[in-house]
């Protein structure tokens, strides 16, 4: 199983950029007590949380672009992947609050039937997530394949082989709430002057190894997700999991429930 989940922000694909400059911290005691936090519990959300998910309405298929981590594009020099324009079965997602979501999935699904239900298999899973980390989810990109799921561009992107996968170890919703933070958290708060000094005020500590390579790409997504449970699930993290999230980030942990508090 990975230990890292190696997600990708579709804003920056859409940029262009592949490197970003690091924030300027005293590193001397840094205190980072995870690799990536995806696979630090498989508990944070589970099948005995209520979905918002209610139906899927089949909808008229009509062009569409999607980005498909499987085909590489040469002329660019950003992560794995291109887009691509293709007629996917399509349906609409509704959510009990009032929420809705067109999923695309791509044709090599070969018919309406079987579309159909492998949007099923992760929309109950998605309807799970917090509204906030759903709140600008405005597409689903599923096709096939053993890729990294991705977030942002108002969407979430699934590889159906790798979602299997994820099922199976019980991750599938840890890795959404990841995806879902790009997609609904990042525009609003990775560059706030609020959570760069929630950043300096944590002396040279991130959650994770993941996020202090990608301060400003992958900080939000990889201590969200840990914060949420924190403040609403704590029962089912390990005393240890706790010990280490509040010694890490305690600013970090601070700006993320005033944002729980502010959130409708």
């Amino acid at each position: 199983m990975k230990k890292i989940l190696i997600s990708f922000l579709f804003i920056v694909i859409a940029c262009g950029e592949s490197e970003e400059s690091p924030i300027q911290i005293d590193e001397g005691s840094s205190f980072i007590p995870f690799d990536g936090t995806v696979f630090v519990s498989n508990n944070i959300l589970n099948s005995s949380d209520n979905s918002s998910f209610i139906s899927l309405k089949k909808i008229s298929n009509k062009e569409r672009t999607m980005f498909d981590r499987r085909i590489n594009d040469d002329s660019k020099d950003y992560a794995q992947g291109s887009w691509i324009k293709i007629t996917p079965f399509l349906f609409k997602a509704f959510f009990s609050d009032g929420s809705e979501i067109e999923v695309q999935v791509n044709d090599e699904f070969e018919n309406n039937t079987n579309a159909e239900s492998v949007a099923l298999s992760y929309l109950e899973v998605i309807g799970r997530l917090p509204k906030l980390f759903r709140k600008d989810v405005e597409t689903v990109w599923i096709h096939k394949g053993n890729e990294d799921f991705g977030g942002g561009n108002n969407n979430l992107l699934i590889h159906h082989d790798r979602g299997l996968e994820y099922l199976r170890d019980g991750f599938l919703e840890e890795v959404f709430l990841h995806e879902a933070a790009h997609t609904s958290l990042d525009s609003n708060h990775s560059t706030s002057k609020a959570w760069i000094n929630a950043q300096l005020a944590d002396n040279g500590n991130f959650i994770s190894h993941y996020a202090k390579k990608y301060p400003k790409r992958e900080d939000i997504a990889e201590t969200f997700p840990l914060c949420f449970a924190l403040e609403f699930k704590r029962d089912r993290l390990e005393d240890e999991v706790i010990q280490k999230i509040e010694k890490a980030i305690p600013n970090r942990i601070k700006y993320c429930l005033n944002v729980f508090e502010n959130t409708n």
